[in-house]
Formats: C-alpha cells, sequence, structure tokens
C-alpha cells in the first residue's frame, strides 16, 4: 500500500500535464535568493545514489562504473565534479566514497548550486528521482540544466517481465525526466528512437523540446574499476571447462534473457551426443523460479553445465579469454554489452536477431531467430560447428574503449561544456 509520504510525491507528476509542468519547472525565480556572486567553475553534479550504496554488478552499474572512472580522470576543463546521492529520507547531497574512488570533500552535505550547473543523471535512481523532484524542481529554477542517461524502456515497454513495483518506480522516474530534462543520452539508437516515439506519444512533447543523443558503450573491463575476486579453485576449473567448446552467457538471470531456451537448446545437444559446455555467469533476479530450480536441480550441473552466481569482472575477464564463444539470447535489451566485451577479446557472439543486436553486432555477430530450444539448438550446432559441420565464419564487432565512450557523453552535453573540454 502506498504510504502518505509516496502519495504527496507521486500526486505532482501524475496530475501535472508534462508540456505544462515544463513550463513550471522550467521557469527561473526571480527574486527569494538574492544576487548570485561569479564562479570560475561550474558543477558537475554525477548521480551515484544507487551503486553508492551497492554495487549489484549488473550491466548498469558496470556502465557507471567505467564512465565515471573515464570523467574523474579525466574531467571537463573549467568544470568541478561532484558525486551525489539522494536516499528514501534523504534529499540529494555529497556522496560518500565509492569503493575504488577517492572520497570527496563534505560527504553528506547539502549542496549548493548556481545557474549553469549541470545534474548528470548517470545512475539509474528511478525510485529516487520522483521522490525529490520537488528540491530538483527548484534547482531547475535555479538555472541547473538537467541530463540523464537512459539505459532502456524496458519496464515501460515489456511489463509481463518486470515486478509491478519496478513498473510503478520507472513509469515515475520517466516522467520526471519528461518535465525535467534538457537532454537525454541513450546507450543505443534504437533507444533514442524508442525514446523520442515515447516522449510524443506518451506526454505529447513537441519534437526538439528534449535533446536526444545516444552513444555505444565500452569493452575494456580493466578501466572500469572492475570488481575483483574469484571462485575457489577457479583455475583448476577453467583448466577443466577448456576440454571441450564452452559457450558463455553474461547477465542477471530474468525472463528476458532466454536463459530458459538455452538451457533446452543444451539439453537437445547433450541428448544428440555433442560434448560442449554452457556457462551462465549472473545472479538471479526475478519471475525466474522455475528456471532457478531447473538449474540447481540439473542432472548437468558441475558436469557441462555451470551456473557462477556472482561473478565479479576479474571472473568475467578470465571466462571470456577462456571460453569457445558468447551466446546473447535476450530478447531485448538497450545495449547488450557481453557482444562488445566478447569482440574486445576476440571471441565470435551468437545473437538473437534484434534491432538493438544488429546496431551493435553489425554483420560480424551470428544471429539465430525463433524462440524454441530447436531453433536455438540448430543455430548452435551451426555456429560451434558441430558434428560434420564446419564453424560458422565470423568477422569482428566493432568495439571502443570507455574512454570513447566517455568523449562520446561529453559530445552531448551543452555547447559550453563541450568548449571548455577541448
Amino acid at each position: 500500500m502506498m504510504s502518505m509520504f509516496d502519495k504527496a510525491w507521486v500526486a505532482p507528476l501524475t496530475l501535472l500535464p508534462v508540456p505544462w509542468g515544463r513550463q513550471w519547472v522550467g521557469r527561473r525565480s526571480a527574486g527569494g535568493g538574492g544576487k548570485v556572486a561569479p564562479r570560475a567553475e561550474r558543477q558537475l553534479l554525477i548521480d551515484v545514489s544507487v551503486i553508492v550504496r551497492e554495487d549489484a554488478r549488473t550491466g548498469i552499474q558496470r556502465v557507471v562504473r567505467a564512465l565515471l572512472m573515464q570523467l574523474l580522470e579525466h574531467p571537463p576543463a573549467g568544470w568541478t565534479i561532484r558525486l551525489v546521492r539522494a536516499t528514501k529520507y534523504r534529499d540529494y547531497r555529497l556522496a560518500p566514497a565509492l569503493n575504488g574512488l577517492p572520497e570527496q570533500c563534505g560527504a553528506g552535505a547539502p549542496l549548493e548550486v548556481r545557474p549553469g550547473d549541470l545534474f548528470l543523471g548517470l545512475d539509474l535512481a528511478a525510485h529516487l528521482v520522483p521522490r525529490h523532484f520537488g528540491q530538483l524542481a527548484r534547482w531547475k529554477k535555479q538555472g541547473v540544466n538537467f541530463y540523464f542517461m537512459v539505459y532502456d524502456l524496458l519496464p515501460l515497454l515489456q511489463p509481463q517481465w518486470f515486478n509491478p513495483r519496478t513498473q510503478r518506480h520507472f513509469a515515475r522516474w520517466l516522467h520526471s525526466v519528461a518535465l525535467l530534462a534538457d537532454g537525454a543520452i541513450c546507450i543505443s539508437r534504437a533507444v533514442r528512437d524508442e525514446l523520442e516515439q515515447e516522449l510524443a506519444g506518451r506526454y505529447h512533447l513537441p519534437k526538439h523540446s528534449i535533446a536526444l543523443h545516444h552513444i555505444h558503450l565500452g569493452a575494456d573491463l580493466h578501466t572500469s574499476a572492475p570488481s575483483r575476486g574469484l571462485p575457489h579453485a577457479f583455475d583448476v576449473w577453467l583448466d577443466d571447462l577448456t576440454q571441450r567448446p564452452t559457450v558463455l552467457m553474461v547477465g542477471t538471470l530474468e525472463p528476458r534473457k532466454g536463459h530458459a531456451q538455452a538451457l533446452g537448446a543444451f539439453e537437445l545437444l547433450w541428448g544428440q551426443g555433442h560434448d560442449v559446455n554452457l556457462v551462465i555467469a549472473g545472479k538471479p533476479g526475478w519471475k525466474v523460479d522455475g528456471l532457478l530450480a531447473s538449474l540447481r536441480g540439473h542432472p548437468e550441473l558441475g558436469k557441462r553445465l555451470h551456473w557462477l552466481e556472482q561473478p565479479s569482472d576479474e571472473t568475467l575477464d578470465a571466462l571470456y579469454r577462456r571460453t569457445t564463444g558468447v551466446l546473447m539470447a535476450s530478447e531485448a535489451e538497450g545495449f547488450g554489452l557481453p557482444l562488445v566485451e566478447a569482440a574486445s577479446y576476440g571471441k565470435p557472439v551468437l545473437a538473437r536477431d534484434t534491432p538493438v543486436f544488429r546496431e551493435v553486432g553489425a554483420n560480424a555477430a551470428h544471429y539465430f531467430s525463433g524462440r524454441q530450444p530447436r531453433d536455438l539448438a540448430t543455430a548452435l550446432a551451426e555456429w560451434l560447428g558441430l558434428g560434420a559441420r564446419q564453424p560458422c565464419k565470423h568477422g569482428v564487432i566493432p568495439w571502443q574503449t570507455w574512454a570513447d565512450s566517455a568523449r562520446q557523453l561529453v559530445s552531448c552535453l551543452p555547447v559550453d561544456i563541450r568548449e571548455r573540454s577541448q
């Protein structure tokens, strides 16, 4: 049940028409604040609300860490980067230290914003931005610019894959973005196109009322403040793994990721006498109780089926190096980070034929269609060259570094921040 506290914040977002609301939150206050002293440097306020509390080791956290590291190492000239965070009951303030990063002075202190500052919603704080909408709207009136990273729109477009709470949080977050944002930076052209359609169709925003951009993500794990730690006897296990062809799947176990179809496909291959490994690297998610039970009770678990539930980036690095290829069976993604990570290690990729995977994998990945295990089993056999077949030829998927991605991100920001960074 929604609390009175929740209702107090949700009501303005659900009742306020977005076009009128953008005018309301965009007005700058003419009085009450006194004169603002000039300042040489502006603040780039980077939201790290979720990752500062817990690094869930998902794809979004990997992106946040990687881009944050690059921005801190190469800050735009003339700008002071300040990491900020909000909590359920506390407004946006200076964030405490993140693991592996130096602590900033004044952690926990309230923020003083000035005209020309820029708030970058790098973290996906879907449950927090609407809750603190009043504070952010006041900042906008004071002249702060707002840019948000948009990783995907799946909770809105495919709600059946998510819990009701996630759907509600995301819908309120996107409404807040529609009211506050000067710009949005999407992680693929496909997401940018979907966002443009939603802003026009759902919120009736005129084209170009929010500057929409897209970038591509990096692939070099070692520059992303990688998490450390290897499972017990990992080297011995890896040596045993490489005795046969090994296919790797990377990602949280959730309904859209295609793990159930993949498991069924490998069961068919094993039944046909093919000696091949399936390695799943990802933590348990939601709405997959049946899949988890199948994995944990599977007769091949620990033999030709392997599941690493909490893989560190160090573990992923070793897996990418030693496996035969990477399978991306997900039905929908905002980008598909394992595609380019696999490419950076020179590994072939078999991906579901979706627009975003075509965008990222170009003509260098091998693609499959169909949602039945037999469809994927046929594609896997052809891709791996099982039996008398020859393995499919593959090119090199284009990939870039996180430094490249950070430069692309900065190029999306307002002109004055770009000019100062050159």
